[in-house]
């Protein structure tokens, strides 16, 4: 593992209705999910095991979303969001939180990707940059640094974990042709060697099994007798 300390931070669960779709992942018994307000054109909630989460968001003003710091982020994957959406729903891609963003832009430059790095800021203690691939599949990480206290961040994980319930996040699933090819390049991407078709990222090991979605599929759950259904076409199953 690299000194950019690699962890899964959170995937993207591009639905309808986020209010519907919190609401099945309740009655799956994935507790503590939200909603949240609408901002800047889009609206997102979340089911969160500890400080890591699963996004939950849909678009409910396409030109407001655009012009936002968001949706100009985005711009590259919004034909994927909307065939999701308008799919009835499904995983986008996930976030690698890292200890430098722009470290890790840099070595990722020099290996010869196209990378934007993006900073957001919503309030005066909560920013965060991106580094942001274009030349990747549409599931691919983006990699993540908070600018946030890391006093509060624990907090947030250990309320989170106090209210979620029986369930926790393994890891999950990507649908590709190659498995094996595609665990080995996602291993140099990220900074965690592949083990076989798994890349063993910490806080959720990434799993590739054959098939011509090229997409994410599942999520992995433990904990007693997990869920198997399908919400909004992202599979829930045993890890």
């Amino acid at each position: 593992m690299t000194a950019e300390t690699p962890r899964f931070d959170h995937l993207l669960h591009c639905v309808g209705h986020v209010g519907t779709a919190v609401d099945d992942y309740t009655a799956a018994g994935l507790l503590a999910a939200h909603t949240n307000e609408p901002f800047d054109g889009f609206q997102n909630g979340a089911w969160r095991p500890d400080e890591r989460y699963i996004e939950i968001l849909t678009i409910v003003d396409r030109a407001e979303f655009t012009a936002s710091a968001f949706g100009k982020a985005m711009a590259g994957w919004m034909e994927r969001v909307d065939a999701l959406i308008a799919g009835g729903g499904g995983a986008l891609n996930f976030a690698v939180n890292v200890a430098d963003a722009t470290a890790t832009a840099e070595r990722l430059r020099e290996q010869g990707h196209d990378v934007r790095l993006e900073t957001f800021t919503f309030f005066p203690d909560i920013a965060f940059r991106e580094a942001i691939l274009s030349d990747v599949p549409l599931w691919a990480p983006f990699f993540i640094t908070y600018d946030i206290d890391a006093d509060l961040l624990r907090q947030v994980g250990e309320q989170a974990k106090d209210e979620r319930g029986e369930y926790d996040l393994a890891g999950f699933v990507i649908e590709t042709p190659d498995p094996a090819g595609a665990a080995d390049w996602l291993g140099t991407l990220v900074g965690v060697p592949a083990d076989g078709t798994v890349v063993p990222l910490p806080g959720g090991h990434v799993h590739f099994t054959e098939g011509p979605a090229d997409a994410i599929t599942t999520l992995l759950l433990t904990g007693p007798n997990p869920p198997e259904k399908t919400l909004h076409g992202l599979r829930l199953a045993p890890a």
